[in-house]
């Protein structure tokens, strides 16, 4: 799938090439800013919300994680599903190892029910933005419709706003001090136990899940 400039495709895309569109897209936005000079945290800042992190549009960001972090690139990232246990910790371990005064990706939890009816989109930088298939839906195995939109301020502008509505209902997954200590996980003891011991780096007290 190519993607141009001032261009909005909306198409069916097959859930075996979700990741490879994900992945060219996400390539497409940073082969951009690569460009701009001095740009500024609103050129830089990637927001996503995503079933989960196993979710394709989650797993290309992740997977261009050592890319944007050359270019300073800022991550808002929502799941409404923390699963499975392997992805969260990569992403996890992607809050942990960041510097304490500027954190490159901040992680929330769509944890209401509710939530679960909005459709996973990407927003990056000012101007290009993505939208996939309801979240209730597992994107991995579900053929469905998405909107590509490429330097188009307006649809950025309003995933921005349903965005923020929604990041405003999540419920942190991290909190980072303000003094040099290392960041308190913040995920509810029920699923931070499911977590194998030593996945998030200096969380206290991960062990084999104890649900019944």
């Amino acid at each position: 799938m190519s993607f141009f400039d001032n261009a909005r495709q909306s198409r069916f895309v097959k859930h075996e090439e979700k990741l490879e569109n994900a992945s060219r897209f996400a390539g497409f936005f940073l082969d951009r800013l690569s460009v701009v000079d001095n740009a500024s945290i609103e050129q830089r800042t990637v927001t996503l919300i995503a079933r989960s992190p196993a979710s394709p549009a989650a797993r290309a960001l992740l997977a261009a994680m050592h890319e944007a972090r050359a270019l300073d690139v800022h991550f808002q990232i929502a799941f409404c599903k923390l699963e499975s246990t392997e992805l969260v910790a990569d992403w996890m371990d992607v809050c942990l190892g960041t510097d304490a005064a500027a954190p490159v990706a901040e992680l929330r939890w769509a944890r209401h029910p509710g939530l679960s009816d909005a459709h996973e989109q990407m927003v990056l930088g000012l101007a290009t933005s993505w939208h996939g298939d309801s979240m209730r839906r597992d994107p991995e195995t579900r053929d469905a419709f998405e909107t590509f939109e490429t330097f188009n301020t307006e649809a950025a502008r309003r995933a921005c706003h349903a965005f923020n509505g929604i990041w405003r209902m999540c419920e942190p997954v991290l909190v980072r001090p303000q003094s040099l200590g290392a960041p308190a996980p913040l995920l509810p003891h029920d699923v931070l136990a499911q977590l194998a011991p030593g996945a998030i780096p200096g969380a206290p007290g991960a062990t084999a899940s104890t649900r019944h």
